[in-house]
């Protein structure tokens, strides 16, 4: 991977509540479309506190780029509500004294936070050793034959995480994610021009010995 896109130098978001937020945009939509979306959250409300306090309807009304904003802004309201009122403030840096297992158990036990959220806000925005699974890395390594397709996406997670490289965990899940998006799409994968193809059961089962 960092012969084909070179090394990553990723940022740490600091602020695990705008973390939050964005990776529920981006359920089912772009980067590009997920993006605008939060930026209009930005400069819609002076801070997320104001948007908890928001009626739905507002918040659907600046997400609506992204999709299904139905879903996502009763989602996104739902789950600042119940940070509040478990914790009593807006607040998710709590999780840094947390040990990996129990703030991905907290995040999990809010309504609408998946496997794929709860770890996407554990590694970008506290750097720990989780390997979220999203549409793309779910296809290329069960084409590469590291997971089978009827495993679920939780299970998954965990198998990738216990086999990933953990200091490089955060580049490691962005490298194949750009590896998804640019050679190993959905449809008319690139496969010859594929630098893991010896590697891939996908290659040699559909393209080699075809």
């Amino acid at each position: 991977m960092r012969r084909r896109f070179g090394r990553l130098k990723l940022k740490t978001e600091k602020d695990p509540v705008s973390e939050l937020i964005k990776t529920i945009l981006s359920q089912n939509t772009s980067d590009v479309t997920s993006f605008r979306a939060f930026d209009n959250l930005k400069k819609r409300f002076r801070d997320w506190e104001s948007l908890r306090k928001a009626k739905i309807s507002a918040i659907r009304r600046e997400i609506k780029i992204a999709g299904l904003s139905n879903i996502k802004a009763p989602r996104i309201k739902d789950a600042l509500d119940e940070i509040v009122r478990r914790r009593g403030s807006l607040d998710l840096g709590f999780l840094d004294k947390l040990d990996t297992r129990e703030g991905y158990a907290f995040l999990r036990s809010i309504k609408g936070v998946g496997p794929k959220t709860a770890a996407i806000v554990l590694l970008f925005s506290f750097d720990r050793p989780i390997m979220p699974v999203d549409t793309h890395i779910f296809r290329v390594m069960s084409r590469l034959g590291f997971i089978d397709q009827k495993i679920s996406r939780e299970k998954a997670q965990e198998y990738l995480t216990a086999a990933s490289p953990k200091g490089s965990i955060k580049e490691f899940h962005v490298h194949i994610i750009m590896h998804g998006r640019q050679v190993c799409t959905a449809r008319d994968p690139k496969c010859t021009v594929c630098n893991l193809n010896k590697l891939c059961k996908y290659y040699k089962e559909k393209v080699l010995f075809q």
